[in-house]
Formats: C-alpha cells, structure tokens, sequence
C-alpha cells in the first residue's frame, strides 16, 4: 500500500493548483466526474505540502502559481524523491509557442493552453496515465473523446462555499 488516503484505489488522484476560485471548482467537479479523486490548492507552497501528503498520480498547475513560478514549482518536485516521478502537467493562458517548448523542456508532462475545457484536460490526464507519461492527443481526438463526457456548463456555489 501507498499510504495515499484514496477510496477505492482505481481512482487516479490529481491534484489541482491554480489561484483561480472558479477554475479549480470547474475542473474539479469535472474530473471527479470523470473518473479521478481530486484535491484543489490554490497556491504554489500548499501544492507542494498536498503533493507530500497526499502522493498524487498527476499534477496539474497554472503557470505561474502564487509564491512560485511553474519552473520552481517542478524543479521542486523533481528534487523530491516522492514526487520525482509524478507527472507534471502546466497549463496557462500565457502560452506562446517559445514558452510552450520551454515548459515541455523543462520537465512537464504537457502544457495546455486556456482557456481548456474540463473533458480536454481530463482526456489528457487519461492518455498521460495510461501511456508513456506525455499527452500527444490532437485537438481532432479530444473532440471525438468529448462525446462520451458529460459537460458541466454551470457550477453554482452554495452560500457556505460548496458545490
């Protein structure tokens, strides 16, 4: 056993870092949705500690994250022999093709642009989990993948902060 606080073990656990609220909600319900137990921060510094603690299958982080750009935050990773091997996925709205190559250079598992539907990310996860640890889905796949995801179109938060 892992020692990972997950019920029942076929789920994939991803963790989620991104400062935005609405964000890490939308994802969040979505990849439950589809299949992955999900934990959600909104910092650089508590991705790091939840990464420790909680042992993710996959990382998924905007980049930058608040108290760390995205490099920092993998190299941190990868310095961690418990995190060495945990895929790192980024994905941004400040992509530009340089950035992108840089980012895949550097150690991530992928770089996804925003905005980025929920069933994208998820279908990325997927091909991420069960291959070769990298995402080469083409937005032509994605789409036809799309068709078996339901798709959140509205989160409403309730007055105590739940979905």
């Amino acid at each position: 056993m892992d020692g990972r606080p997950r019920n029942p073990p076929t789920r994939p656990l991803v963790l989620i870092v991104d400062p935005q609220e609405d964000t890490r909600a939308m994802y969040g319900l979505m990849l439950s949705m589809s299949g992955f137990d999900v934990v959600v921060t909104s910092d650089g510094v508590e991705g790091l500690r939840r990464a420790l603690e909680v042992s993710p299958d996959v990382i998924v982080t905007d980049l930058p994250v608040p108290n760390y750009d995205g490099r920092a935050f993998l190299r941190e990773l990868q310095d961690d022999p418990r995190t060495r091997d945990t895929p790192v996925v980024a994905v941004s709205g400040r992509l530009q093709r340089s950035l992108r190559e840089r980012v895949e250079q550097d150690g991530f598992a992928a770089c996804f642009p925003k905005p980025l539907m929920p069933y994208e990310l998820a279908a990325g996860l997927r091909e991420i989990l069960d291959g070769n640890g990298h995402a080469t889905s083409s937005r032509r796949d994605l789409d036809s993948w799309s068709a078996a995801v339901p798709i959140v179109h509205r989160v409403r938060r309730r007055s105590d902060g739940t979905i």
